[in-house]
């Protein structure tokens, strides 16, 4: 007689392979996706930012150790970039490219990251509704989890920290991610040694990923301490992984804080208060603070400014790299007073928060609020809501703390959008959210959160497919490496990797464009006109007295490009066009 098969085992087969089916498309989207991304953006840098970070990743390369230690700049992006390139060996021709490599590269550990947590929110999810005996629940399908998980992934991962965004961004989200599987493994499983040692290391390698997750290390501690039912054995576990946090932290805070002469885990925040704070609005310039304002401070060691009018800047020494008033922006800051104002602080916050309504926070609470409201489960939602604290918590310390010193709309960049900072921490909210809704276990129900599944991934993939079919476009026609182009020209005057060089400083979109053609020359700008027009409206007599005075500095040649491609004035007079790319470049006489 043949064995009849278990209908438990029939059924279990096909619900396995359509969860893996959704992973692997979901992997090869994601990848896809990615790699459309980061090569129609290849020879394109984001900001001034990543090249401070090559420089410092060239700084370790040579074990030129005085100069590694930065109090604006973390380490981790820096020592990925360093050993890449070390691994690779790039011709400057495809060291950009080898940039956006670094990226995709970490943005496969986040998916990683975040598929482990997608996992264990799904067992949390499961544990908590099947605890509940005394009410019956629709239990969320896992396919539902998994669509709508890695549909808001790819969303937040490349409309809100894309591939073309230089900055470590990316990985503080997978470090995110996987701390927050951690502490939802305590809830899961056991809360073993393991847990509590992998979250120290985690939260340890998020400081040194960004200074932003040293305050949020604390928060993870906090929440870590409420795992497991033996109160004491887990405060000793948690005692185990700040110490483990510490060790790894320990030595660059030691170096950084000998550097500065004072305790300092970086100096990002202190800057970004300033900025976007008080006196806020950049009032307090990011660049060449003479101390103007009064009560601000007196800086200890400005940048030198060497003419008048038009304003001249020279900044040579004693930092090194491509753009050193952009290598450290920290030391040109030592003496920069920091004033609490609760008025500028409210208007802040008051900003920040319509931005986050208009980005994510209006869509959360209306459906949410509907959800729960036509459930007839409203109770039952708010209390279950009330038990995900893990991971609320975790969300709204990321979202409170850069609403409270950044300015998400000001702080926007086209190529290195401000919703990075707050990306793994929206996706976080929604995940501690929508893990509460604790809804009738109705067929109306079950067809109804199908169909907002669906809708939702619809909505996003058509608008993913749009960005993926322009950056086709992009590569389907011939792309320039202009910043390659103008490097090659300044060496064929004769320029040589590592002499000094001047630029006007006009900023376009928020971005110095001249540290990237600098970067590929191998050159050092030493000197800068912040405002072009405040030079060309000056007469001839002055003009040239103005370039002699930055030949004084060492710069060999200086460059321009004019904001209009049809300036009001033409560089004449020894000024030599750089073939279509709109720049002009003028050799300088010592």
């Amino acid at each position: 007689m043949l064995n009849q098969a278990n209908p438990a085992q029939t059924l279990t087969f096909p619900v396995k392979k359509r969860k893996y089916s959704i992973r692997a498309i979901f992997w090869i989207v994601a990848l896809l996706l990615a790699a459309i991304q980061g090569w129609a953006n290849r020879y394109t840098l984001s900001s001034e930012d990543v090249i401070s970070y090559l420089d410092i990743g060239d700084a370790y390369l040579r074990g030129d150790w005085n100069n590694t230690i930065n109090g604006y700049w973390s380490p981790l992006y820096p020592w990925l970039l360093a050993l890449t390139t070390s691994i690779l060996k790039p011709s400057t021709y495809w060291e950009f490219p080898v940039v956006k490599l670094v990226n995709i590269l970490i943005y496969l550990f986040t998916i990683g990251c975040f598929d482990l947590f997608l996992r264990e929110l799904i067992l949390y999810y499961s544990q908590k509704t099947s605890q509940d005996s005394n009410h019956k629940y629709l239990t969320i399908p896992e396919w539902v989890w998994l669509i709508s998980g890695y549909t808001l992934f790819l969303w937040s991962s490349l409309k809100w920290t894309p591939i073309y965004s230089d900055a470590p961004d990316m990985c503080v989200a997978g470090i995110f991610y996987l701390a927050c599987w951690i502490v939802l493994r305590l809830q899961t499983r056991a809360a073993s040694w393991f847990n509590f040692i992998s979250l120290g290391v985690v939260l340890g390698f998020g400081y040194l990923a960004k200074a932003a997750m040293f305050p949020l290390a604390l928060v993870f501690l906090l929440v870590a301490s409420f795992s497991g039912s033996d109160r004491r054995q887990t405060l000793s576990r948690v005692l185990v992984s700040f110490l483990i946090f510490t060790i790894i932290v320990s030595p660059f805070i030691a170096a950084l804080s000998i550097s500065k002469s004072r305790f300092t885990f970086g100096d990002n925040g202190k800057l970004n208060y300033v900025f976007y704070v008080n006196p806020g609005g950049y009032i307090i310039p990011d660049h060449h603070w003479q101390g103007e304002l009064p009560g601000s401070g007196t800086p200890k060691h400005p940048t030198r400014k060497i003419f008048d009018d038009p304003q001249v800047f020279e900044f040579a020494t004693p930092l090194i790299g491509t753009y050193p008033i952009w290598y450290d922006p920290s030391y040109w800051y030592e003496g920069l007073k920091v004033k609490f104002n609760l008025k500028k602080q409210i208007i802040l916050l008051k900003r920040n928060a319509i931005n986050y309504i208009k980005l994510f926070l209006g869509w959360l609470l209306f459906v949410y609020l509907v959800l729960i409201c036509t459930s007839g489960r409203f109770l039952l939602s708010v209390k279950a809501l009330r038990e995900n604290w893990i991971l609320l918590l975790s969300a709204a310390a990321g979202l409170g703390m850069y609403m409270l010193v950044t300015d998400i709309e000001w702080a926007n960049l086209k190529l290195q959008p401000s919703t990075r900072y707050i990306a793994p921490f929206i996706v976080i909210l929604f995940a501690g959210v929508f893990s509460s809704l604790r809804l009738p276990d109705f067929l109306k129900w079950k067809k109804l959160i199908a169909g907002i599944t669906i809708v939702v991934a619809t909505i996003v993939g058509c608008n993913l497919s749009v960005q993926a079919s322009q950056d086709l476009v992009t590569l389907s026609q011939p792309v320039e490496h202009v910043h390659w182009q103008i490097a090659s020209v300044v060496q064929s005057l004769g320029i040589q990797p590592g002499d000094k060089v001047a630029v006007f400083a006009d900023e376009y979109e928020g971005i110095n464009p001249h540290v990237f053609w600098a970067r590929l020359a191998r050159v050092k700008i030493v000197a800068e006109i912040p405002d072009g027009n405040s030079f060309w409206d000056k007469p001839d007599f002055v003009r040239s007295e103005v370039l002699k005075t930055i030949s004084k500095t060492g710069a060999k040649i200086i460059l321009h490009l004019p904001k209009s491609k049809n300036p009001d004035y033409l560089p004449t007079d020894g000024w030599v066009k750089i073939s279509n790319t709109g720049y002009y470049a003028h050799l300088l006489q010592e």
